[in-house]
């Protein structure tokens, strides 16, 4: 009966939600929701009655078709829907996942319990809502069925009623807390107040009539557990109690010990709007192991009953209890509540006395770089006064301070895999037999400060791991977590050079000094890895160690220092300028305002000067994190990188990786704005946990104009050369050069391991277009597969005779048009492609001829482009050398294709179109390598004659055999011969007057090792025709080929 109570009150909750007008998303939640209860219940029980089962079948499918309604547009009277929240479709994600468990029905009420709180998408049409099934006879379980119904109806009363009563309670709370901060400031209760207390006294017997009323249907309907009316009777007694308070003049005490976790925090905002590929990526990134850590809502936190329990009951997080270190282990007694250690300690109880980087102090975790991280932002809020350590902290007074909770229920906004996610945690925490915190915390003597411990708790909690075992990480990664701020990490050398990927360290003062001076950045640092333990034991600093950079100075001489902080409290450098040194003159102290004479009398409290010179020495890296204000303007987007999209290693081609089109303003361009470029790949639970990472990515920019499409040589037009890193943030800077008015973004991996999912930021001080770049339309392409192999592998045009054997394609363009030409094959292949002017097969490139090709040979892909004119076209693709053999992918791309504009075919050589061949061996000779008519003895080359059997077309090819040193330049000429055999008089290849019917390159000499051709027709007059073969110089020696095909029989002389 608990599933069919569950089904029914989800199928309940979705009608009344398709009801209204703005409730579609939520309404297709609870729709999804009902059905997989449903589901649930034909799957795992097996005394379901015939009627039972059709009607539970009759509600899943109407469910279907109001989902499908409600999603398709086309089939439902309203219009397109703006794209879901955020959290609308991370439940729908859950609701998938919970498909058919046995315990799907109680999951997923606890889990559409907070769709109330969700945002729906607006502009809905109202739809029309499925009819009710037809009433069955009121006998059997059929009849059980009609009465849960009847509940059910008396449930959705009740809860309506708790909802008013809710928000009457919160609406008396807030004044109540007001009226309290009155009283506390006055002193003495007046009249006026007195009156005050009198008006939320009746705010709060509001609330309670509405309880009350509650509570009188719960009993009647008996549709609510006995707990349940327990809580409201709790609840209803606090009130009362509070306004028996009220009434005998009581004001200045607080509420109830439940009320001040209620009090308002800062008013929710609607969460961005996203497609549905970056919904889809959030959601996966949302599971870290068996968590799921929910992008962060205000909605979530402003509610005042989010931090409530109903009666006296401690709230206890349902994923449990941090395992321990081994630490911990040796010393730990008990988890214990913060009133019990408070009591123990004889300290004051509070979230926070005072927001302080020197009070922090690591204990049994393994955390320093969240620890330097804590220090940095304590430091900055203290300094700046801006709560950027305590506005992430919830509940929250209305200055948006972090308050004590009686209920122990807290909620962190921490950032983690592009976005700030919601950690909830209790206060559980762990103790030794003394009540000694075994955990990170604050050393105030008076106060018992829970901040530390709390948000060290959630970060911990973050991991997935759920325990105090915290392999490490560093403070760049946590900075970013703590804060959501822009990562940077500077790699630098001890002296003044700069290797690739490493910033000088003149540089990174500069950098350090601004961002001191301005408060716009945190800064840590990690003491150098080709530091030896001994060395830096001997100056008191600890390897692999991250510290917090509190202070940045440079004195009137010119000294330069900085002040910083190991998160241990303790062990604080020992080299020139520490606490011990004798470096110190009262003058350096005196502009540092530090007291040298003091810190020798006081305990190492891991709080240091250090010289930049020394600094430069001992530490190799500086992480900075950026406040995202400083930029006016910014674009993110969250997706997948598919580890199928394309081939594993992107080496030959980075056309399938993701890619980003970014075009500055005329302004940017103008003012050389910078550009941050910010990559987060998003982490997962092993790496979470200390786990190998291998993954390895970079960013690279690339020069390119807009409308180009992907880039895909990977090593060509490079602006900026990435670094292959495994580390989750990415950052690189440019600055917009008008010179390369555009640029592309393009993601690398040095191999692909698995599905990635990632975000990308860009920030900007001036206003910038960007988007992903998309695929060629499949509308757009003309695919065309094919394989060199035998006679058609002719190798590179310049370097092969058989160059004319390779596979040439005709193209012909009926209008003016861009096209662009990839071709793909195996890597151990150099490729190459041209596009020439000219409707006839090509026996060598000529460059004046030329319209695009892919440039050199290169492994795997070549690619070219161009603006071709209206006419046609011969495509060529070829290997580096004749005879290779593989299969290759052709592909012709651009708006000509999808307008039918552009036709391609694959055209056929000369043995396969003419059905005569013949092939005639030779070798020119003192006695008839003659050369070019220049030397007077023309006719003296050799002749092949030949009458033809009819009309037809005939072509003819020379070419040289064996190998050569230098070019030899040839010619081959047809004429049409005197009645005698002779050639006329002054003929030569330029000749037209001489008979001359045809000849290679219009009578120019060609050196190609591809031969030369030429093309002529025949008629049927029985004439002789006289082929001439020349090479422009007299030679002797060389041996040639001479193959001639024709469309008609020829009879040679």
């Amino acid at each position: 009966m608990a599933q069919f109570d569950a089904a029914f009150s989800l199928l309940e909750e979705a009608v009344e939600l398709d009801k209204g007008s703005q409730n579609g998303p939520a309404a297709i939640l609870k729709y999804r929701a009902s059905s997989s209860a449903f589901q649930t219940i034909l799957h795992s029980s097996s005394t379901l009655t015939a009627a039972s089962r059709d009607l539970i079948t009759q509600n899943i499918s109407k469910n279907q078709a109001r989902i499908a309604a409600l999603s398709n547009p086309s089939s439902s009277p309203a219009p397109s829907a703006p794209p879901l929240s955020l959290a609308d479709a991370v439940l729908v994600d859950e609701f998938d996942s919970l498909e058919c468990d046995a315990d799907v029905p109680t999951a997923e009420v606890q889990i559409v319990q907070s769709v109330e709180a969700i945002p729906v998408a607006a502009n809905l049409l109202a739809p029309t809502p499925p009819p009710r099934a037809a009433p069955l006879p009121p006998s059997g379980e059929a009849k059980d069925l009609a009465e849960l119904e009847e509940r059910h109806q008396q449930r959705a009363a009740q809860r309506e009623l708790s909802s008013a009563a809710a928000s009457k309670l919160n609406d008396a709370l807030v004044a109540d807390e007001k009226l309290t901060g009155e009283v506390a400031e006055a002193k003495e209760v007046s009249s006026s107040l007195g009156a005050q207390a009198k008006a939320v006294a009746d705010e709060y017997i509001g609330a309670a009539s509405s309880y009350l009323e509650s509570l009188k249907l719960m009993e009647r309907s008996k549709v609510s557990s006995e707990t349940e009316i327990a809580s409201v009777r709790s609840r209803v007694a606090e009130i009362l109690d509070r306004v028996e308070q009220l009434n005998g003049g009581n004001i200045a005490r607080s509420p109830s010990r439940r009320s001040s976790a209620a009090a308002s925090a800062p008013p929710p905002t609607d969460p961005d709007k996203l497609t549905p590929s970056e919904i889809k990526t959030l959601t996966a990134s949302s599971k870290i192991g068996s968590k799921i850590f929910m992008p962060f809502l205000h909605a979530d936190v402003s509610n005042p009953m989010a931090f409530t329990t109903l009666g006296s009951t401690e709230w206890e997080d349902p994923d449990g209890l941090l395992a321990l270190s081994d630490s911990q282990k040796k010393h730990f007694h008990k988890f214990a509540r913060p009133a019990e250690i408070a009591r123990h300690q004889r300290k004051q109880l509070c979230i926070y006395h005072t927001i302080s980087p020197y009070t922090i102090k690591q204990s049994l975790v393994t955390d320093c770089s969240f620890i330097a991280s804590l220090c940095i932002a304590a430091a900055y809020e203290r300094r700046y006064r801006r709560r950027l350590v305590t506005g992430i902290l919830y509940p929250q007074n209305k200055a948006g301070g972090p308050i004590y909770n009686e209920c122990g229920k807290y909620v962190v906004k921490l950032w983690l895999n592009g976005v700030a996610r919601r950690v909830q945690i209790d206060d559980r925490l762990p103790v030794d037999r003394n009540y000694n915190l075994l955990c990170s915390h604050t050393s105030n003597s008076s106060y018992l400060e829970l901040w530390v411990s709390l948000l060290e708790k959630a970060f911990l909690k973050l991991t997935g791991a759920m325990s105090y075992s915290f392999p490490g990480s560093n403070s760049g990664v946590d900075l970013y977590s703590l804060t959501g701020w822009v990562p940077e990490r500077l790699f630098f050398k001890a002296d003044d050079t700069a290797a690739d990927h490493t910033t000088t360290p003149e540089r990174v003062w500069e950098r350090l000094h601004s961002a001191n001076s301005f408060g716009d950045c945190l800064t840590t640092a990690s003491v150098g890895k080709e530091i030896s333990d001994e060395e830096a034991d001997g100056v008191g600093l600890v390897t692999q160690h991250a510290y917090g950079i509190l202070d940045v100075r440079e004195l009137r001489g010119g000294k330069r220092f900085l002040f910083m902080k190991n998160p241990w409290a303790s062990t604080g450098w020992k080299g020139r300028f520490s606490s011990g040194s004798d470096a110190w003159t009262p003058e350096v102290g005196r502009e540092l305002g530090y007291d040298y004479a003091k810190a020798r009398r006081s305990s190492d409290d891991g709080l240091f000067w250090i010289t930049f010179e020394d600094f430069r020495h001992y530490f190799g890296s500086v992480h900075l994190s950026w406040q995202p204000s400083l930029f006016k303007f910014k674009y993110t987007t969250h997706s997948f990188w598919l580890k199928s999209d394309g081939p594993v290693n992107d080496k030959y081609s980075v056309e399938n990786n993701p890619q980003y089109l970014l075009v500055p303003s005329a302004e940017s361009l103008r003012k050389r704005s910078t550009f941050y470029v910010l990559i987060t790949r998003h982490t997962n639970l092993a790496e979470q946990q200390g786990g190998e990472v291998n993954d390895f990515i970079a960013c690279f920019l690339y020069r390119t104009r807009e409308g180009a499409g992907k880039i895909i040589y990977p090593n060509e037009d490079i602006l900026y050369t990435g670094v292959y890193t495994s580390n989750q943030h990415i950052l690189l800077t440019f600055d917009a050069d008008p010179k390369n008015p555009a640029v592309a973004i393009v993601l690398r991996q040095y191999k692909k391991f698995r599905d990635l999912t990632y975000s990308i930021s860009i920030y900007s001080t001036e206003n910038f277009g960007v988007g992903p770049t998309e695929n060629v339309p499949a509308g757009n392409k003309l695919s065309v597969q094919g394989a060199w192999g035998g006679a058609g592998s002719g190798g590179a045009s310049g370097r092969s005779r058989l160059f004319h054997q390779n596979p040439q394609y005709r193209i012909e363009v009926a209008e003016d048009t861009d096209l662009r030409v990839v071709l793909s094959a195996n890597p151990k292949l150099s490729v190459s492609l041209s596009v020439c002017r000219g409707d006839k097969r090509l026996d060598y490139i000529a460059k004046d001829a030329e319209a695009f090709s892919s440039g050199d040979y290169r492994p795997a892909v070549a690619t070219g482009g161009g603006r071709l004119k209206k006419g046609v076209y011969v495509c060529v693709v070829s290997t580096w050398s004749a005879g290779e053999t593989g299969a290759y992918a052709l592909e012709f791309r651009g708006g000509g294709i999808g307008r039918r504009a552009v036709k391609v075919a694959l055209t056929k050589t000369e043995e396969e179109m003419y059905k005569h061949n013949y092939v005639i061996a030779g070798r020119w000779s003192a006695e008839n390598g003659a050369g070019c008519a220049n030397y007077g003895r023309y006719d003296e080359n050799p002749i092949y004659r030949f009458a033809a059997g009819g009309k037809g077309e005939v072509v003819v090819r020379l070419g040289l055999k064996g190998s050569h040193g230098d070019p030899i330049s040839l010619n081959a000429s047809a004429f049409a011969l005197e009645p005698g055999g002779d050639l006329a008089r002054g003929a030569s290849s330029v000749g037209r007057s001489c008979g001359l019917l045809a000849s290679s390159n219009d009578g120019v000499y060609g050196a190609g090792a591809g031969g030369v051709t030429c093309r002529f027709g025949v008629g049927s007059g029985g004439g002789l025709v006289g082929i001439v073969v020349s090479t422009f110089e007299p030679l002797r020696g060389a041996e040639y080929e001479l193959k001639v095909f024709s469309t008609v029989k020829l009879e040679f002389k």
